[in-house]
Protein backbone atom coordinates (compact mmCIF):
# COMPACT_ATOMS: atom_id res chain seq x y z
CA UNK A 1 0.00 0.00 0.00
CA UNK A 2 1.53 3.71 -1.18
CA UNK A 3 1.77 5.78 1.98
CA UNK A 4 0.55 9.31 2.23
CA UNK A 5 3.50 10.91 1.00
CA UNK A 6 4.21 8.61 -1.72
CA UNK A 7 1.03 9.45 -2.98
CA UNK A 8 1.91 13.28 -3.05
CA UNK A 9 5.37 12.24 -4.78
CA UNK A 10 5.43 13.92 -8.21
CA UNK A 11 7.83 12.10 -10.25
CA UNK A 12 9.80 14.67 -12.59
CA UNK A 13 12.17 13.44 -15.27
CA UNK A 14 14.87 16.24 -16.79
CA UNK A 15 15.69 16.65 -20.04
CA UNK A 16 19.09 18.82 -20.88
CA UNK A 17 21.78 18.39 -22.66
CA UNK A 18 23.75 19.75 -20.35
CA UNK A 19 25.45 17.73 -17.35
CA UNK A 20 25.67 20.84 -15.34
CA UNK A 21 22.63 21.94 -15.32
CA UNK A 22 20.98 18.28 -14.80
CA UNK A 23 23.55 18.23 -11.44
CA UNK A 24 22.48 21.94 -11.14
CA UNK A 25 18.07 21.03 -11.27
CA UNK A 26 19.34 18.34 -9.01
CA UNK A 27 20.68 19.74 -6.22
CA UNK A 28 18.09 22.72 -6.26
CA UNK A 29 15.65 20.21 -6.00
CA UNK A 30 17.37 17.50 -3.64
CA UNK A 31 15.70 19.08 -0.22
CA UNK A 32 12.16 19.08 -1.93
CA UNK A 33 10.55 15.49 -0.02
CA UNK A 34 7.61 15.92 -2.41
CA UNK A 35 9.41 16.02 -5.88
CA UNK A 36 11.46 12.99 -6.58
CA UNK A 37 13.52 13.57 -10.04
CA UNK A 38 13.11 9.62 -11.39
CA UNK A 39 15.13 9.83 -14.79
CA UNK A 40 17.32 12.03 -17.30
CA UNK A 41 17.55 12.48 -20.30
CA UNK A 42 20.54 14.31 -22.55
CA UNK A 43 18.42 14.93 -25.51
CA UNK A 44 14.97 14.67 -27.22
CA UNK A 45 15.53 10.98 -28.60
CA UNK A 46 16.43 10.04 -25.50
CA UNK A 47 13.97 11.39 -23.49
CA UNK A 48 10.87 10.19 -25.79
CA UNK A 49 12.46 6.42 -25.44
CA UNK A 50 12.27 6.57 -21.86
CA UNK A 51 9.13 8.74 -21.44
CA UNK A 52 6.98 6.32 -23.08
CA UNK A 53 7.49 3.36 -19.98
CA UNK A 54 7.42 5.76 -17.23
CA UNK A 55 4.63 7.54 -15.10
CA UNK A 56 5.57 11.07 -15.27
CA UNK A 57 3.79 14.18 -13.75
CA UNK A 58 6.57 16.97 -14.94
CA UNK A 59 9.65 17.23 -17.00
CA UNK A 60 11.91 19.85 -17.01
CA UNK A 61 12.91 20.58 -20.61
CA UNK A 62 16.05 22.28 -21.94
CA UNK A 63 15.02 23.90 -25.88
CA UNK A 64 18.32 23.78 -27.44
CA UNK A 65 20.04 20.07 -27.87
CA UNK A 66 21.45 17.54 -30.01
CA UNK A 67 19.57 15.02 -32.16
CA UNK A 68 16.04 15.98 -31.01
CA UNK A 69 15.58 19.33 -29.78
CA UNK A 70 12.89 20.41 -27.41
CA UNK A 71 10.30 21.90 -29.77
CA UNK A 72 10.49 18.69 -31.31
CA UNK A 73 10.17 16.69 -28.56
CA UNK A 74 7.00 18.57 -26.80
CA UNK A 75 5.26 18.60 -30.50
CA UNK A 76 6.03 14.88 -30.66
CA UNK A 77 5.49 14.01 -26.80
CA UNK A 78 2.38 15.55 -26.62
CA UNK A 79 0.52 14.12 -29.39
CA UNK A 80 1.64 10.34 -27.89
CA UNK A 81 1.18 11.01 -24.32
CA UNK A 82 0.14 14.21 -22.61
CA UNK A 83 2.66 15.32 -19.65
CA UNK A 84 2.91 18.86 -18.06
CA UNK A 85 5.67 20.22 -19.66
CA UNK A 86 7.82 23.23 -17.98
CA UNK A 87 10.69 24.82 -20.76
CA UNK A 88 13.96 25.73 -18.16
CA UNK A 89 16.59 27.34 -20.48
CA UNK A 90 18.69 30.27 -19.87
CA UNK A 91 17.02 32.06 -23.11
CA UNK A 92 16.42 35.61 -21.77
CA UNK A 93 14.56 38.25 -23.81
CA UNK A 94 16.46 37.52 -27.39
CA UNK A 95 15.26 34.20 -27.31
CA UNK A 96 11.51 34.92 -26.10
CA UNK A 97 9.68 34.22 -29.53
CA UNK A 98 11.18 30.47 -29.38
CA UNK A 99 9.88 30.09 -24.88
CA UNK A 100 6.53 31.51 -26.77
CA UNK A 101 6.65 28.73 -29.63
CA UNK A 102 7.19 26.49 -27.00
CA UNK A 103 3.72 27.39 -25.10
CA UNK A 104 1.72 27.37 -28.18
CA UNK A 105 3.07 23.74 -28.85
CA UNK A 106 1.71 22.66 -25.86
CA UNK A 107 4.28 23.28 -22.36
CA UNK A 108 2.65 24.98 -19.50
CA UNK A 109 5.16 27.24 -18.28
CA UNK A 110 8.61 28.05 -18.28
CA UNK A 111 11.59 29.46 -16.22
CA UNK A 112 14.39 31.46 -16.97
CA UNK A 113 17.60 30.34 -15.79
CA UNK A 114 20.09 33.26 -14.38
CA UNK A 115 23.97 33.44 -14.17
CA UNK A 116 25.03 31.28 -11.52
CA UNK A 117 24.66 33.57 -8.42
CA UNK A 118 24.09 32.19 -4.87
CA UNK A 119 21.23 34.32 -4.14
CA UNK A 120 19.43 34.40 -7.69
CA UNK A 121 19.82 30.34 -7.35
CA UNK A 122 17.80 30.40 -4.18
CA UNK A 123 15.17 32.39 -6.00
CA UNK A 124 15.69 29.98 -9.14
CA UNK A 125 14.92 27.51 -6.66
CA UNK A 126 11.36 28.74 -5.20
CA UNK A 127 10.10 29.36 -8.85
CA UNK A 128 11.44 26.02 -9.63
CA UNK A 129 9.25 24.07 -7.15
CA UNK A 130 6.48 26.48 -6.99
CA UNK A 131 6.20 25.68 -11.00
CA UNK A 132 6.53 22.32 -10.71
CA UNK A 133 4.19 21.84 -7.89
CA UNK A 134 1.67 23.98 -9.96
CA UNK A 135 2.30 22.14 -13.17
CA UNK A 136 1.53 18.59 -11.17
CA UNK A 137 -1.98 19.70 -10.74
CA UNK A 138 -2.24 20.89 -14.03
CA UNK A 139 -4.31 19.19 -16.76
CA UNK A 140 -2.31 18.90 -19.91
CA UNK A 141 -5.10 17.10 -21.43
CA UNK A 142 -6.91 19.54 -22.70
CA UNK A 143 -3.94 21.58 -24.18
CA UNK A 144 -4.46 21.76 -28.02
CA UNK A 145 -0.71 22.02 -29.22
CA UNK A 146 -1.12 24.45 -32.16
CA UNK A 147 1.52 24.10 -35.32
CA UNK A 148 4.02 27.19 -35.70
CA UNK A 149 2.98 28.66 -38.71
CA UNK A 150 6.56 30.20 -40.47
CA UNK A 151 4.60 32.12 -42.38
CA UNK A 152 2.32 34.38 -40.65
CA UNK A 153 -0.26 35.85 -42.88
CA UNK A 154 -0.71 39.61 -43.01
CA UNK A 155 -3.69 40.96 -40.98
CA UNK A 156 -5.44 44.15 -42.23
CA UNK A 157 -6.24 46.28 -39.46
CA UNK A 158 -8.69 49.23 -38.77
CA UNK A 159 -7.03 52.33 -38.24
CA UNK A 160 -7.06 53.01 -34.33
CA UNK A 161 -9.62 55.32 -33.28
CA UNK A 162 -8.34 58.70 -30.84
CA UNK A 163 -11.74 58.25 -29.43
CA UNK A 164 -11.93 56.52 -25.78
CA UNK A 165 -13.88 53.03 -25.68
CA UNK A 166 -17.26 53.24 -24.07
CA UNK A 167 -16.81 49.21 -23.33
CA UNK A 168 -13.37 47.27 -21.64
CA UNK A 169 -12.59 43.60 -21.86
CA UNK A 170 -10.19 43.05 -18.83
CA UNK A 171 -8.78 39.20 -19.08
CA UNK A 172 -6.67 37.68 -16.38
CA UNK A 173 -4.33 34.97 -17.27
CA UNK A 174 -1.28 33.01 -15.60
CA UNK A 175 -0.35 29.40 -16.13
CA UNK A 176 -1.69 27.87 -19.22
CA UNK A 177 -3.44 30.81 -20.39
CA UNK A 178 -0.84 32.19 -23.11
CA UNK A 179 -2.28 29.43 -25.65
CA UNK A 180 -6.07 30.85 -24.61
CA UNK A 181 -5.56 34.76 -25.16
CA UNK A 182 -4.01 33.91 -28.34
CA UNK A 183 -6.65 31.84 -29.72
CA UNK A 184 -9.44 34.68 -28.18
CA UNK A 185 -7.44 37.15 -29.98
CA UNK A 186 -7.57 35.26 -33.58
CA UNK A 187 -11.33 35.48 -33.42
CA UNK A 188 -12.14 38.81 -32.18
CA UNK A 189 -13.17 40.95 -35.00
CA UNK A 190 -11.67 44.11 -35.57
CA UNK A 191 -14.65 46.46 -35.43
CA UNK A 192 -15.30 45.40 -32.07
CA UNK A 193 -17.04 47.80 -29.65
CA UNK A 194 -14.75 47.75 -26.84
CA UNK A 195 -11.23 47.88 -25.44
CA UNK A 196 -9.06 45.37 -24.26
CA UNK A 197 -6.80 45.26 -21.19
CA UNK A 198 -4.87 41.47 -20.37
CA UNK A 199 -3.00 40.91 -17.07
CA UNK A 200 -0.98 37.78 -17.57
CA UNK A 201 1.78 36.79 -15.06
CA UNK A 202 4.70 36.65 -16.88
CA UNK A 203 7.98 36.96 -16.44
CA UNK A 204 8.96 40.40 -17.80
CA UNK A 205 11.45 39.94 -19.84
CA UNK A 206 8.89 38.38 -22.51
CA UNK A 207 6.34 40.71 -22.33
CA UNK A 208 6.84 42.49 -24.89
CA UNK A 209 7.51 39.76 -27.25
CA UNK A 210 4.30 38.05 -26.35
CA UNK A 211 2.16 41.27 -26.96
CA UNK A 212 4.22 41.04 -30.47
CA UNK A 213 2.73 37.64 -30.59
CA UNK A 214 -0.18 38.42 -30.25
CA UNK A 215 -0.11 41.32 -32.70
CA UNK A 216 0.97 39.23 -35.46
CA UNK A 217 -2.44 37.11 -35.14
CA UNK A 218 -5.09 39.22 -34.01
CA UNK A 219 -7.08 41.55 -36.00
CA UNK A 220 -6.61 43.47 -32.38
CA UNK A 221 -3.61 46.58 -31.92
CA UNK A 222 -1.95 44.84 -29.36
CA UNK A 223 1.16 46.42 -27.93
CA UNK A 224 2.54 46.49 -24.16
CA UNK A 225 0.37 49.43 -22.01
CA UNK A 226 2.49 52.38 -21.79
CA UNK A 227 1.93 55.06 -19.22
CA UNK A 228 -0.75 57.64 -20.05
CA UNK A 229 -2.80 55.04 -23.02
CA UNK A 230 -5.85 55.43 -23.58
CA UNK A 231 -8.03 52.65 -23.91
CA UNK A 232 -9.37 52.67 -27.05
CA UNK A 233 -12.08 50.16 -29.59
CA UNK A 234 -9.98 47.58 -31.45
CA UNK A 235 -7.15 47.95 -28.99
CA UNK A 236 -5.68 45.40 -26.81
CA UNK A 237 -2.92 46.57 -24.10
CA UNK A 238 -0.86 43.88 -22.19
CA UNK A 239 0.07 44.64 -18.86
CA UNK A 240 3.99 45.21 -18.17
CA UNK A 241 5.91 42.53 -16.30
CA UNK A 242 6.69 43.20 -12.48
CA UNK A 243 4.41 46.48 -12.88
CA UNK A 244 0.39 46.95 -11.95
CA UNK A 245 -1.78 48.45 -15.10
CA UNK A 246 -4.59 50.66 -13.17
CA UNK A 247 -7.35 52.01 -15.67
CA UNK A 248 -7.90 56.22 -14.36
CA UNK A 249 -11.11 57.90 -14.34
CA UNK A 250 -9.75 59.41 -17.60
CA UNK A 251 -9.74 55.80 -18.91
CA UNK A 252 -6.05 56.16 -19.48
CA UNK A 253 -3.52 53.66 -18.44
CA UNK A 254 -1.69 54.29 -15.29
CA UNK A 255 1.18 52.40 -14.27
CA UNK A 256 3.19 51.96 -10.99
CA UNK A 257 5.32 49.65 -8.75
CA UNK A 258 2.95 49.48 -5.73
CA UNK A 259 3.43 46.48 -3.50
CA UNK A 260 2.23 42.64 -5.01
CA UNK A 261 -0.93 41.28 -4.75
CA UNK A 262 -1.34 37.82 -3.79
CA UNK A 263 1.99 37.43 -4.30
CA UNK A 264 2.31 38.78 -8.02
CA UNK A 265 2.79 42.05 -10.03
CA UNK A 266 0.85 42.67 -12.03
CA UNK A 267 -1.82 41.78 -10.59
CA UNK A 268 -5.43 41.37 -12.33
CA UNK A 269 -7.24 42.44 -9.26
CA UNK A 270 -5.50 45.89 -9.64
CA UNK A 271 -6.67 46.54 -13.20
CA UNK A 272 -10.33 45.04 -12.60
CA UNK A 273 -11.18 47.08 -9.88
CA UNK A 274 -9.88 50.52 -11.19
CA UNK A 275 -11.77 49.32 -14.64
CA UNK A 276 -15.23 48.56 -13.06
CA UNK A 277 -14.29 51.51 -11.27
CA UNK A 278 -13.84 54.00 -14.48
CA UNK A 279 -16.46 52.20 -16.75
CA UNK A 280 -18.66 51.06 -14.32
CA UNK A 281 -21.60 48.26 -16.45
CA UNK A 282 -19.64 48.84 -19.31
CA UNK A 283 -16.71 46.20 -17.27
CA UNK A 284 -16.11 42.65 -18.77
CA UNK A 285 -13.98 40.62 -16.86
CA UNK A 286 -12.85 37.34 -18.18
CA UNK A 287 -10.65 35.21 -15.68
CA UNK A 288 -8.49 32.15 -17.13
CA UNK A 289 -6.30 29.56 -16.79
CA UNK A 290 -3.79 29.97 -13.39
CA UNK A 291 -3.25 28.96 -10.26
CA UNK A 292 -4.33 31.04 -7.17
CA UNK A 293 -6.89 33.77 -6.31
CA UNK A 294 -5.53 37.04 -8.13
CA UNK A 295 -8.61 38.06 -9.75
CA UNK A 296 -11.52 36.64 -7.63
CA UNK A 297 -12.31 40.29 -6.27
CA UNK A 298 -11.72 42.33 -9.13
CA UNK A 299 -13.76 40.34 -11.04
CA UNK A 300 -16.38 40.43 -7.82
CA UNK A 301 -16.06 44.32 -8.18
CA UNK A 302 -17.39 44.41 -11.76
CA UNK A 303 -19.92 42.44 -10.74
CA UNK A 304 -20.89 44.43 -8.08
CA UNK A 305 -21.33 47.58 -10.80
CA UNK A 306 -23.33 45.35 -13.22
CA UNK A 307 -20.44 44.71 -15.30
CA UNK A 308 -20.31 41.03 -17.00
CA UNK A 309 -18.19 38.47 -15.87
CA UNK A 310 -16.96 35.12 -17.95
CA UNK A 311 -14.66 32.45 -16.76
CA UNK A 312 -12.76 29.45 -18.55
CA UNK A 313 -14.83 26.26 -17.35
CA UNK A 314 -12.67 23.67 -15.62
CA UNK A 315 -12.58 21.08 -18.02
CA UNK A 316 -10.50 23.27 -20.44
CA UNK A 317 -8.58 25.01 -18.08
CA UNK A 318 -5.28 23.40 -17.40
CA UNK A 319 -5.04 25.07 -14.39
CA UNK A 320 -8.48 25.48 -12.32
CA UNK A 321 -7.43 28.37 -9.41
CA UNK A 322 -8.17 32.09 -10.52
CA UNK A 323 -11.36 30.88 -11.93
CA UNK A 324 -12.64 28.57 -9.08
CA UNK A 325 -12.02 31.04 -6.36
CA UNK A 326 -13.71 33.34 -8.46
CA UNK A 327 -16.49 31.09 -8.66
CA UNK A 328 -16.56 30.27 -5.18
CA UNK A 329 -17.28 34.44 -4.40
CA UNK A 330 -19.97 34.16 -6.46
CA UNK A 331 -17.94 36.71 -8.74
CA UNK A 332 -18.89 34.49 -12.58
CA UNK A 333 -21.76 34.92 -14.26
CA UNK A 334 -20.91 32.26 -16.69
CA UNK A 335 -18.20 29.70 -17.14
CA UNK A 336 -17.46 29.28 -20.56
CA UNK A 337 -15.12 26.80 -22.45
CA UNK A 338 -12.02 27.94 -23.78
CA UNK A 339 -13.01 27.45 -27.23
CA UNK A 340 -16.40 29.28 -27.10
CA UNK A 341 -15.33 32.22 -25.21
CA UNK A 342 -14.34 34.40 -28.28
CA UNK A 343 -17.67 34.46 -29.45
CA UNK A 344 -18.59 35.04 -25.84
CA UNK A 345 -17.26 38.22 -25.37
CA UNK A 346 -18.30 39.69 -28.78
CA UNK A 347 -21.78 38.41 -28.06
CA UNK A 348 -21.27 40.22 -24.60
CA UNK A 349 -20.28 43.35 -25.88
CA UNK A 350 -22.66 43.64 -28.25
CA UNK A 351 -25.20 43.85 -25.88
CA UNK A 352 -26.56 47.24 -24.76
CA UNK A 353 -26.09 47.75 -20.92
Amino acid sequence: MMTASERNQINLMIVNDSPYMIELLRDLLSSENNIKIVETARDGLEALRKVRHLKLDVILLDLEMPNMDGLSFIETVMKEKKVSIIVVSNYNKSGAKIILDSLELGAVDFVAVPQDDGEILQNLKRILVSKIETASRSNPDVLVPRAISKLRPTIIKNSASDETASKVVVIGASTGAPHVITNILREIPKDISAGFLIVQHMSKEFVSSFAERLDEVSQLHVRQAAENDLIQDGVALLAPGDVHMEVASSRRIKLNHGPKRFGVRPSVNVTMVSASEAFGANAIGILLSGMGQDGAFGMKMIKKRLGVTLAQSKSSSVVFGMAKSASELNAVDKMVDADELAQEIIKVVKQDV
